[in-house]
């Protein structure tokens, strides 16, 4: 069936097929509108994770510094060099006689610290 557009009884039905530019340019915005606003979540989500992962490994090297410590008895004993960005301070008391107290701090890029501190006491 052909429509014939200048039918009067066939005009109404030739104007009513499709879109109009107006509805599709309004479409096309909400569309571009709701990816640009998924593409930010995207990012922050990623930002956040790698945040998280970045929190993660300092705790894990705040945790390998005491153990090296405890096993070797020295601060600086096989202790792998740091990535550019991170940084580590160590600081080791002596409050009682017999104990010390080994502190360590390791800050990410992101500038996150992680702390972790163990006792270390000789048995007498």
């Amino acid at each position: 069936m052909r429509i014939d557009p200048t039918d009067a009884s066939d005009a109404t039905l030739w104007r009513q097929r499709g879109f109009s530019l107006p509805e599709v340019l309004i479409a096309a915005l909400l569309f571009a509108v709701s990816l640009l606003g998924l593409l930010q979540y995207h990012q922050v989500l990623l930002q956040s994770f790698q945040r998280q992962w970045q929190y993660r490994q300092a705790w894990s090297l705040a945790h390998q510094h005491l153990e090296v410590f405890a096993a070797s008895g020295r601060l600086d004993a096989g202790l792998p060099p740091l990535a550019p960005g991170w940084r580590r301070e160590t600081s080791l008391s002596s409050p009682q006689p017999a104990c010390q107290r080994l502190v360590v701090r390791i800050q990410t890029p992101q500038q996150q610290w992680a702390e972790l501190s163990r006792w270390y006491c000789m048995r007498q």
